[in-house]
Formats: C-alpha cells, structure tokens, sequence
C-alpha cells in the first residue's frame, strides 16, 4: 500500500523533486531553508534548501492551496522575470521541470526551483544599503514599464487570490476600530498588547487616509487612473531584497514575483519608499537622504510626476491595511498565535509609513 506523504514534509518534497524534476534531485541534501539562523518571513510557503554539486538551491512549495494563481500565471510570470532580467534586474530564473515547465502542480499545490542567492535581507542596514535598494527598485519599476506590448492585457485576465476575509479597507478599517481594538484593549497578555499597538497605530493614519481616498466606496483606493495602470510587483518589502554580504553595498536578488498583477504602478514606488527607511532603521537623516534621492531619481527617469510623493504612503496604507486588520483577527478572533505575526507588524508598520509620509512630503531645504 502507497501511503501519500504530508504536503510539505521532507518525504513530499523528495517525491515533487523525483517525479518533476527527476531521480538525481530527488536524492540531492535537503534541509528547510534558514536565513543566518532565522526562518524567512512567509506563512504561505514552505521553503527547502536543496543542496547539489552546482550550488544550493530553493525549492518553493505554495502550501496554501487558496493562494495557488491560475496555471497560466506561472508561464507568464517566467517571461516577465527573463524580461527584468534582461533589462539588469537581478531576478532568480527558474530551474525548469523535467517537461520544461517553470513550475509545477503536484497535489494541488503549486511547486517551483530557484538557485539560492548568496545574498541577506537587512533590517535595519545602513543608508548605503538602502540606497542600493532604492536603484534596484526603480531598476525594476522602469523594466516593468517597459515589457513588450501586450503583457498587461495578458496578467489582467489572471487574477490575484483572496487572502484576506475582507480586502475592502474602509471596512476593514471600520471593523478594527469599532470592535478589534476594543477588544484588544481588554486582553492583558502580550499578543493582546501586540494587537493593541498596531491598531492604534492604524488608527493614527485615518486622517491621511480620509483626507486622500474620502470613504473608499470604489475600492480600497478608487479607482487607478488609467495612466498609472500597469503590471506591478506588489510586494517590494525588505526581506524581498537580497543584498552582498560583503564589499559596496548591492542588491544581489529581487524576490517573490508571485503577487504580480495588473494595478497601480505607483504602488511599487510606494513600497521602495517604505522599504528604503526601513532598511535605514533609526538613521532619520539618512532616510531623509535616500528618499530624497528617490524622489529625484524617480522624476528624472519619468517613473514619478509632479505630486506622486503625496500619493505614496496612503496608497500603501491602504492597500496593507486590510492585511493587518486580518492579522489582528487570527491573533483577537482565531485565536491563531504565530511568531510570524510580529514580524508582519513590524513590517507592515502603520506608524513608520506615517513617518516615511512626513519626510516624502517635507518641504525641500532652502
């Protein structure tokens, strides 16, 4: 009798790499995949260091199978990525299957083999490396802008999962303040007090948000302007960006091109913008300082018009504001207490966009 082996499970994986990518990877050295100790930062995905005599690679199992994209995505994705790739953008190809497919279904669930790069997500770095974050990033918004005509039509039709219970913000955003925070207040444990400090947090960017979407009743920021419409990364956050251990400050891998789809341009300049002060930690200055080079460098490639800096944060806000609320719920509500969730508050922090907001906005020194 053949007993099925749990999804994700070390035996799971050797059969995906067997079947799919053949007998000589599937005896290959496995072990889940850490960064200098840690678990990377994903509660989708199951990650896997396969070790071979050409170098390590990372194997990629989507185990939420809600969050699996349509078959035609993956194809398309692979020629978006060669396509960045070829304009310089330091994007990991896909190690092709066996049938030369650059991903692959096993059980329902969506599979696929990247070389591992050498290189370390920083938080925080230095404002060297935030600088080199900040020329990948537009780097990548302007390949974007540049794919071959058709492209956008094409990723329009595949659209992206349902991963949150509510993706509407102003009612996520109502439900947070109404019953959330509420309730978080009246908790005493730690993850209660983890809850409570984000909502209020969020609480704190209502007058931005209000002030540049009104109520939301179109959507989560209304409706894109068509010139802004384009294929878009959607996810440019620190741990997405691999950087050299050693020597000048360079981005080594842009990761996860799973949330591409067809929205807002702006809203991968957002991210870069959070991304980059982020990276810079407590350097206040040097936040200032890159994002200044930022705002220059994005107008004078034509990737930001007059006013888009005000656009920025609450784009942002908006778009991961539905994310937080759910976070809160699996902590308040499913009782759902995983360590990931620190890690997504700190890196979805409400307060810091604030602040990145502030500095984007400031008048320019005299």
């Amino acid at each position: 009798m053949t007993v099925t082996a749990p999804a994700g499970s070390e035996e799971w994986v050797r059969q995906v790499l067997t079947v799919q990518w053949g007998e000589e990877w599937g005896v290959r050295a496995l072990r889940p995949l850490t960064v200098d100790g840690a678990v990377p930062l994903t509660h989708t995905a199951g990650l896997w260091n396969v070790t071979t005599p050409d170098g390590d690679h990372v194997l990629k199992v989507q185990l939420d199978a809600g969050a699996v994209r349509d078959e035609r995505f993956y194809p398309l994705k692979d020629r978006i990525v060669t396509h960045c790739r070829l304009q310089g953008v330091p994007a990991l190809p896909v190690v092709p299957a066996a049938d030369g497919s650059p991903s692959v279904r096993h059980g329902g669930l969506a599979v696929e083999l990247v070389p591992r790069s050498p290189g370390s997500a920083v938080a925080p770095g230095t404002r060297e490396q935030a600088a080199a974050i900040v020329r990948t990033g537009l780097d990548l918004r302007q390949a974007l802008d540049e794919l071959p005509p058709g492209t956008s039509g094409e990723l329009a039709t595949v659209h992206l999962p349902l991963l949150v219970e509510e993706e509407h913000w102003p009612t996520a955003l109502d439900d947070a303040e109404r019953r959330l925070l509420p309730k978080a207040l009246r908790g005493t444990g730690p993850w209660h007090r983890a809850a409570a400090a984000t909502l209020r947090e969020l609480h704190a960017t209502v007058p931005l948000l209000r002030r540049t979407f009104g109520d939301g009743d179109h959507g989560s920021a209304g409706p894109t302007p068509e010139a802004r419409r384009a294929v878009v990364h959607g996810d440019l956050h620190l741990h997405h960006f691999l950087l050299a251990r050693q020597g000048p400050a360079r981005v080594l891998a842009v990761l996860d091109f799973d949330n591409l789809h067809v929205g807002d341009r702006l809203l991968d300049l957002a991210w870069l913008a959070d991304t980059a002060a982020y990276a810079c930690g407590d350097d206040t200055d040097g936040a200032r300082a890159v994002l200044a080079r930022l705002l220059a460098d994005g107008r004078r490639r034509g990737l930001l018009g007059p006013g888009d800096e005000a656009l920025l944060m609450p784009l942002l806000m908006a778009h991961s504001l539905p994310v937080v609320v759910d976070i809160a719920k699996d902590i308040l509500d499913r009782g759902i207490l995983s360590p990931q969730w620190l890690g997504y508050f700190a890196l979805l922090s409400p307060a810091r966009r604030l602040a990145v907001h502030r500095l984007l906005t400031a008048p320019a020194p005299h």
